[in-house]
């Protein structure tokens, strides 16, 4: 899947938990294109060592540590890349974590660590951008949500409805904003090869896409406007098949599913 340099070239691509997996790939390969991108993640180590790979194959990029669950932290994040590398045209709000919260040992304080990062994250940074954006009327809001936002799965019930919410989040942002020349787009892979994987997933799992192959996916998804993209297909088509059942019946099939374990990463 080839994507459009010309799409690309001199826009300003910020994007969140750019220090690894999707967000990394992302980064790389949208520098590759002549894009200017803005790294945000916690891990600033990781994110000099991205933006010196990327310097090193003569891209442009700038980056600012922050934590996506603290509202001011993604404000002056936003703030700094802005100030560096012009207003933002492209956000991607890809940062997020994933923590089992199983309901007979329903953990409030993981449930609120998923919920915050995954949900209000992609609040903040849209917060962050959108003012500047309706003000200039153009722009482009994409955040990752995931198929799981599609259907509650085992064991991971704050997860599984922190994707919706980004799902359902951008949905409304969408119709406040079709008369404007923002677009937004909400992307939701499904199982992806990621440091939230563990080494027996990803040995097993069927149908694991590479970070680099779900980078280009969402990339391509933003380059042609799509409201929404799912992939892969047979994936969003198994869990579309599965919400069409009676809810009891689809509960019980569903428990059956092996919980997703987690890396702690992410």
């Amino acid at each position: 899947m080839k994507l459009s340099a010309a799409f690309w070239r001199d826009k300003c691509v910020i994007i969140t938990g750019a220090s690894s997996g999707i967000g990394r790939a992302l980064a790389e390969g949208l520098a590759a294109c002549r894009a200017r991108v803005g790294l945000v993640a916690r891990r600033e180590i990781h994110l000099q060592e991205l933006a010196a790979a990327i310097a090193s194959r003569g891209g442009r990029a700038a980056l600012a540590a922050a934590d996506v669950t603290v509202r001011e932290q993604v404000f002056q994040a936003v703030g700094a890349l802005e100030a560096e590398l012009g207003p933002c045209d492209v956000l991607i709000a890809n940062a997020g974590v994933y923590r089992k919260t199983p309901a007979r040992e329903f953990d409030v304080q993981r449930a609120e660590l998923v919920l915050t990062t995954n949900l209000l994250g992609v609040v903040y940074a849209l917060g962050a951008v959108l003012p500047g954006m309706v003000q200039r009327q153009r722009g482009h809001l994409a955040a990752v949500a995931s198929v799981g936002g599609m259907i509650g799965l085992p064991g991971a019930a704050a997860y599984c409805a922190s994707k919706q919410g980004v799902v359902t989040l951008l949905q409304s942002l969408r119709a406040d904003l079709w008369r404007t020349g923002i677009r937004v787009t909400a992307v939701c892979p499904g199982y992806v090869d990621t440091p939230m994987i563990t080494d027996e997933e990803r040995a097993t799992l069927r149908g694991l896409v590479s970070a680099d192959e779900a980078a280009w996916r969402i990339a391509w998804a933003i380059e042609r406007g799509r409201a929404e993209y799912w992939f892969p297909w047979w994936t969003a088509l198994e869990v579309r098949l599965a919400r069409l059942l009676p809810p009891r019946l689809a509960a019980r099939i569903l428990s059956r599913y092996p919980e997703m374990e987690e890396t702690g990463q992410g």
